[in-house]
């Protein structure tokens, strides 16, 4: 018995070997991809910091543009649809350089086509436009009125092409814009002629307007000859009591002429805003000027 037990034991000998070499596969079917994992992770996180950081700086360029129009008057000389470059030189969050580019456009940008818009004095002489004046208010709904006239006494003719009014800020569902309602037109301004679908509704950035388009040519949209009288009135409900435009732009534009006009703040433009960070674009659109601006949209590589 003791020779047998003797030889078994004599078996046994290199087992400890043949079970660390199993152990030492397995390890390595497991080590080799969790290091992998670890790597990839360690980019990723890389990565993102990187692009963390891009953000930042790109965010940081529209505030510099931001605080540049609300407290300067660095892009006083811009005309409407010209642009302004420039870059931050010194390291925002370890980026440089900043590239970054305001536009000045238009309050009614989102509206009207750069053929449509023309930039010129408005004919204070012969259109007059009442601010918008609340006229009723319920538990469902605030009403205001609004109304343009023309009196022409100049020589020759000019002819209408569009006729509107823009109101910010407005974030709010088109559902709750119901208008315009209760539209009067007196010679010479005419329902006559009008465009498909106008009178219409358009929502821009944080902003809506309504909107009244002649054609350019025959058969043409309101045709005044000195002497020539008219207006247009109308309402429009918001479904909502409590809210009140904080900026209103009114305008008529003419053919080959330029574009009347009234706001309750005439330095107010749109804003277009685009910074540069690496690979990463910040673009924003902001309303106002010197004083203050609100922010409409914030886009991140649009």
């Amino acid at each position: 018995m003791k020779k047998i037990l003797n030889k078994l034991i004599r078996n046994e000998q290199g087992q400890a070997l043949i079970f660390a070499l199993i152990m030492l596969a397995v390890g390595s079917l497991i080590v080799v991809p969790l290091l992998a994992f670890m790597s990839t992770g360690l980019m990723a996180a890389q990565t993102v910091e990187e692009k963390m950081n891009e953000l930042y700086a790109a965010d940081a360029g529209v505030e510099d543009a931001v605080h540049k129009i609300l407290y300067t008057s660095v892009f006083d000389s811009l005309g409407v649809n010209d642009s302004y470059p420039y870059t931050l030189t010194d390291p925002v969050n370890g980026i440089t350089p900043v590239d970054i580019t305001v536009t000045k456009l238009s309050l009614i940008a989102d509206f009207l086509g750069d053929d449509e818009y023309k930039i010129g004095q408005p004919h204070e002489e012969w259109v007059t436009f009442d601010a918008p004046a609340i006229v009723e208010t319920t538990d469902e709904y605030v009403e205001y009125s609004c109304s343009i006239d023309f009196e022409y006494t100049g020589v020759g003719n000019r002819q209408i092409i569009t006729i509107g009014a823009f109101f910010a800020y407005f974030t709010g569902d088109e559902d709750l814009i119901e208008g315009p309602l209760e539209v009067f037109y007196t010679p010479v301004i005419t329902s006559d002629f009008l465009e498909a679908g106008s009178p219409e509704k358009v929502l821009g950035s944080g902003s809506f307007a309504f909107i009244w388009r002649w054609p350019k040519t025959p058969p043409r949209g309101p045709l005044f000859n000195p002497g020539n009288t008219g207006s247009l009135s109308f309402k429009f409900r918001i479904l909502d009591p409590i809210w009140r435009y904080d900026l209103y732009y009114i305008w008529a534009t003419f053919k080959e002429q330029d574009i009347s006009y009234i706001t309750n703040n005439p330095g107010n433009y749109n804003w277009q805003i685009e910074a540069v960070a690496g690979d990463t674009t910040v673009r924003s659109f902001i309303l106002g000027g010197v004083g203050q601006v609100g922010i409409l949209t914030w886009e991140v590589n649009p």
